[in-house]
């Protein structure tokens, strides 16, 4: 299985900087497909087997290294597991801390606002109850970066970011050896930052005030794993070019076509293997046909 997985993650990695090779802010739903297929990976192994590829010509011994790998992996994806843990009780702990100053709506979608005096910048949290964490300087901005801020967080909600972002990290704590995992789910948040501020900047917000907003709240503290903080220092200034500049927009027939062969990749690495060699008889077939063409009654 983890050889499986590494080669389909190579595999996937592939698409995805081939689909971000002109503009690195791509739509995100083909690296969201791979980290889903990622996260899900173990669970595919159940899917019934066809045995398409011829067997083995030499049987395989399997080293000492080999046998204790999925031990390895397995420690592995325990003490990883604890970033998440680590994180959830972060969320928590901010919920207690915070206090609500506010409600945004967007139709059926309420989130609250509360103001988090321990953290510099705004965050969007929460997948079945979302939330956006407002920093302590939040009483003293002018209504047109508090307008910023919300429209922002809220785009992150109205797409359902923190969950998708929670999937890439059960993702790397699944495969925490790879680090192509790793590259995709920040890949994965970079694409989710660019698709909310191309969205502000469409519903009418002007990109010159906007990138102005982005610069002065970044944030120097790092999110839990499971949030996005508008305004991290790692991908700013690309954000902000990309405001300023017109992007070509990609095919969308090519992008389908990606995630189509990304599924079916992943699917077919897992349905496929090798047939097995047939069962050695107890008895030699030679000495078996010996048998049979030998005369039963030799003394007549």
């Amino acid at each position: 299985m983890i050889a499986t997985a590494i080669a389909f993650s190579l595999i996937a990695a592939t698409a995805v900087w081939l689909a971000g090779r002109r503009d690195v802010a791509r739509d995100p739903r083909l690296t969201l497909c791979a980290l889903i297929l990622l996260a899900l990976f173990p669970l595919l192994f159940f899917l019934p087997k066809w045995e398409v590829l011829p067997p083995a010509d030499v049987a395989e011994e399997q080293s000492a290294f080999m046998r204790w790998l999925p031990w390895i992996w397995g420690i592995g994806v325990a003490i990883a597991s604890q970033r998440l843990v680590t994180a959830l009780a972060q969320l928590l702990k901010w919920r207690r801390e915070s206090e609500r100053v506010g409600v945004r709506e967007a139709g059926d979608l309420i989130v609250d606002v509360r103001l988090l005096r321990s953290y510099p910048g705004p965050v969007a949290a929460g997948i079945w109850s979302p939330v956006i964490f407002v920093p302590a300087e939040w009483e003293e901005w002018p209504p047109e970066t508090r307008e910023a801020v919300l429209a922002h967080e809220m785009k992150h909600h109205q797409r359902r970011d923190p969950l998708w972002r929670a999937i890439g990290a059960v993702a790397c704590t699944l495969h925490w050896c790879n680090p192509l995992v790793w590259w995709m789910s920040r890949r994965l948040a970079d694409q989710c930052e660019f698709a909310c501020d191309e969205a502000v900047v469409a519903d009418g917000f002007r990109a010159d005030r906007y990138a102005n907003v982005l610069c002065d709240l970044a944030a120097s503290a790092k999110a839990p794993a499971t949030t996005l903080a508008m305004a991290h220092q790692g991908g700013l200034e690309a954000r902000v070019r990309r405001m300023m500049t017109k992007v070509p927009r990609g095919s969308r027939a090519a992008l389908v076509l990606l995630i189509v062969f990304t599924a079916l990749t992943a699917i077919g690495l897992v349905i496929l293997r090798r047939a097995e060699r047939p069962a050695k008889p107890a008895i030699p077939v030679e000495e078996i046909r010996t048998r049979l063409e030998a005369d039963p009654f030799p003394g007549d």
